[in-house]
C-alpha cells in the first residue's frame, strides 16, 4: 500500500512511456464523446423545461459534443501528445461542468457527473494531487453558484439551496477524488516503477564490460532519485581490499564517476552492523541514528535502529541518507549508499523502491561479472593451450633442427649426404613455419562474415594434414550471429579436432552447424574410441562429475549456449551446443 502522505508529496523522476500517455488521452476522448453524446439523447427524449434557457443548454452540449468528436479525431492521427496538451484539456473539463450548471440548475444540475468525469480525468492523467486540484476547483465553482442562488444574485428555477443535498454533493466530490486519486496514484506509481526498473535494467550491457556497466547504472539511479552523491562498495570473501564505485553530481550539473580500492580500516566505517534480515535503512538531517529500517520483503521493523559511526559522519555530510545490502553471492557483500535523494516521498516509500529496482538489477550486473571472468578464464585457457602446442611442435623442431644443423657443421659427411641433410632441414623448417602461420591466423580478430568460410576451410585443411576424413555440412547459405558468438563457434571446433586428432584415433569427423526455428545448433561427432566414461551427460553433469572437454566447456558458458555430450566407449563421441536464438541478440 502507497502512504496518502506520500501521494501529496513530490514524486521520483520515474519514466513513463509515450504510448501509455496517447493511450490514456485516447481512452478519456472516447469516454468523453460518450458522456456528452448520452447527454444530448436523454435531453432531446426528455426536454428539461425547468432550465432557464433549454435550447441554449441543447446548444452548450452540442458545441461540447464537436470539441470531444474533435479531440478524438486528433488523439487519433497523433502518435505523440503535445506538450501542454493535457492541461489544456483539463482546464476545459473542469470549466465546462461550472459553465453548464450555471444554465441548468446551479449545484443541483443534472450534469453533476462532469464534475466526477472532470476528477477522474485529473487521477488518470497525473495522480491523486492533480484529482485533489480539480476537486477543490469543482467545490469551489458549486460554492460560489449556490451562494450566488441562495443570496438572490442568479434566479435559477427549482435550484437546490446550501441545505442537506448541497452538502451531500460535496461530500461525493471529496469521496471520488480521494478513492479515484488513490487508486489512479497507486496503479501509476507501479506502472512507472516497473518501466524505471526497466529502463535502468537496458543499462546493462556486456560489451561495455563491468565498469561501463557499473557507470551508466549508477548515474541513471542518480538521476533518478535527484540525488547527490551515489556509493557502491563491493567486498569478496577473502580479498585485502573493497572496490569502491562513486558517481556524484557536481555544481556545474555534470555527473562524475570515479573508482578506487579501499584497505579494511577504510572499509570498516561502510560496512556497519545492520539488524538481521534488513534490506536497507534511512537518515534524517545528519543525525547517525536511523529514522526507519526494513526487511527484505520491504517492511519496516520496529524498534531496530542503526547508527553510523563518527568517522563516516565526519566524512559524509547529508540531509537524507539512504543504504541498502545487496545480495549477490554468499562470498560478495555489497552495500549502496544514496545520499540527498531530493523528491519521492517517505523514506519509507524511497527505500522500498530501492530495494525493488537493486533486486532487480543486481543479476544482470553479476551476469556480466561472472561472463567476464569465464571468457577471461578462457583465454587463459587458450593462451595455455598455445603455450602448450608452441613447446610440443614448433620450439621442439626447433630445437631438433638446431641440434642437427650442429651436426652437419662437426660431422664429416659426402657431399651428397650433406645436400640430403639440407633438404630435409628446409622441409622441416617450411613444415613449422606454415604450423606456426596457421596458429597466428586462429589468434587474429574474426569476422563475423568469414564463419561458414572459416570453419569449411579449416576442416578441410585438418583432413589434409591429418589424412582424418573431415567434412563440414550447414543447412544455411548466410548466418548472421553476433562477433563474440562466431568466435566462440570458431575456437569449439578447432579445439573438438584438436582433441580427435591428439585422443580419439578416430578415422573420420562430422561438423555440423544447423538452424532451427528458436536456436543454433553445433554437432560435432567422430567414430573414434571416446571418451572413459558412457552415456548422454549436459553441461551441469559433466561439471559434477568433473568429466569432459575443459576448454570446450567454458566456450559454451561464454556464449550462454547448452552443452551435451554422448559418449559410447570404442564407438565414438558426440558433442552438441545449442545456441538460443533470445541470447544471441544480448551477446557482442
Amino acid at each position: 500500500m502507497v502512504p496518502l502522505l506520500d501521494m501529496l508529496s513530490s514524486r521520483l523522476a520515474l519514466r513513463e512511456r509515450i504510448e501509455e500517455t496517447i493511450g490514456i488521452e485516447r481512452v478519456l476522448a472516447v469516454a468523453r464523446l460518450m458522456l456528452s453524446a448520452s447527454s444530448l439523447v436523454a435531453l432531446h427524449l426528455n426536454p428539461a423545461e425547468s432550465f432557464p434557457a433549454p435550447t441554449l443548454v441543447f446548444v452548450l452540449l452540442l458545441v461540447y459534443s464537436g470539441h470531444s468528436l474533435a479531440l478524438l479525431v486528433l488523439l487519433w492521427r497523433w502518435t505523440e501528445v503535445p506538450a501542454g496538451f493535457a492541461w489544456t484539456v483539463q482546464v476545459g473539463d473542469v470549466l465546462w461542468p461550472c459553465l453548464i450548471s450555471v444554465f441548468t440548475s446551479g449545484p443541483g444540475t443534472p450534469f453533476f457527473l462532469y464534475f466526477i468525469f472532470a476528477l477522474l480525468a485529473a487521477a488518470f492523467r497525473w495522480g491523486m494531487r492533480e484529482a485533489l486540484l480539480a476537486m477543490v476547483i469543482a467545490i469551489a465553482a458549486l460554492v460560489g453558484e449556490g451562494s450566488a442562488i441562495h443570496h438572490g444574485w442568479i434566479r435559477v428555477p427549482h435550484a437546490i439551496g446550501l441545505g442537506t443535498a448541497f452538502t451531500m454533493r460535496i461530500v461525493y466530490l471529496i469521496i471520488f477524488a480521494l478513492l479515484i486519486g488513490y487508486l489512479a496514484e497507486s496503479e501509476k506509481r507501479r506502472r512507472n516503477q516497473a518501466t524505471s526498473i526497466s529502463q535502468v535494467t537496458s543499462k546493462v550491457r556486456v560489451d561495455t564490460g563491468l565498469k561501463g556497466t557499473l557507470q551508466a547504472v549508477m548515474q541513471e539511479l542518480l538521476k533518478l532519485f535527484r540525488g547527490q552523491e551515489l556509493l557502491l562498495l563491493a567486498s569478496e570473501g577473502g580479498a585485502p581490499r573493497t572496490n569502491l564505485w562513486r558517481v556524484e553530481r557536481l555544481k556545474t550539473g555534470a555527473v562524475d564517476f570515479s573508482w578506487q580500492q579501499l584497505d579494511r580500516a577504510e572499509a570498516e566505517p561502510y560496512f556497519f552492523d545492520l539488524p538481521a534480515q534488513a534490506a536497507g535503512a534511512a537518515w534524517l538531517e545528519g543525525r547517525p541514528v536511523s529514522c526507519t529500517t526494513i526487511d527484505r520483503d520491504g517492511k519496516p521493523i520496529l524498534g531496530s535502529n542503526c547508527r553510523l559511526s563518527p568517522q563516516f559522519v565526519s566524512q559524509h555530510r547529508f540531509d537524507r541518507l539512504l543504504t541498502s545490502n545487496i545480495l549477490v553471492a554468499p562470498d560478495l557483500s555489497c552495500r549502496l549508499f544514496l545520499f540527498g535523494p531530493a523528491s519521492g516521498g517517505s523514506p519509507e516509500t524511497q527505500l522500498r523502491f530501492l530495494r525493488d529496482l537493486t533486486n532487480r538489477v543486481t543479476p544482470a550486473i553479476y551476469n556480466v561479472y561472472l561472463l567476464r571472468r569465464l571468457r577471461s578464464r578462457a583465454a587463459a585457457a587458450e593462451r595455455g593451450r598455445v603455450a602448450r602446442d608452441l613447446h610440443d611442435g614448433v620450439v621442439q623442431s626447433l630445437h631438433a633442427l638446431a641440434f642437427r644443423l650442429y651436426a652437419l657443421r662437426t660431422m664429416t659427411v659426402s657431399a651428397k649426404e650433406r645436400n640430403q641433410e639440407l633438404l630435409d632441414l628446409q622441409e622441416l623448417a617450411q613444415k613449422e613455419a606454415a604450423n606456426l602461420r596457421g596458429m597466428i591466423q586462429h589468434l587474429q580478430p574474426f569476422d563475423p562474415k568469414h564463419l561458414l568460410n572459416s570453419l569449411g576451410g579449416m576442416i578441410e585443411q585438418y583432413g589434409y594434414e591429418t589424412g582424418i576424413s573431415a567434412k563440414f555440412v550447414c543447412d544455411a547459405e548466410d548466418i548472421t550471429l553476433p562477433p563474440a558468438i562466431c568466435r566462440e563457434i570458431n575456437g569449439v571446433v578447432q579445439e573438438a579436432l584438436a582433441n580427435v586428432l591428439k585422443h580419439s584415433g578416430a578415422e573420420s569427423v562430422l561438423v555440423r552447424l544447423a538452424s532451427q526455428t528458436d536456436a543454433w545448433v553445433l554437432t560435432i561427432e567422430d567414430d573414434g574410441r571416446g571418451f572413459e566414461f558412457s552415456g548422454q551427460f549436459t553441461q551441469l553433469e559433466l561439471e559434477r562429475i568433473r568429466r569432459g572437454p575443459l576448454i570446450i566447456k567454458q566456450r559454451a558458458r561464454a556464449m550462454g549456449g547448452e552443452l551435451t555430450l554422448t559418449s559410447t566407449p570404442g564407438r565414438g563421441a558426440r558433442l552438441e551446443i545449442r545456441i538460443p536464438q533470445a541470447l544471441q541478440e544480448n551477446v557482442v
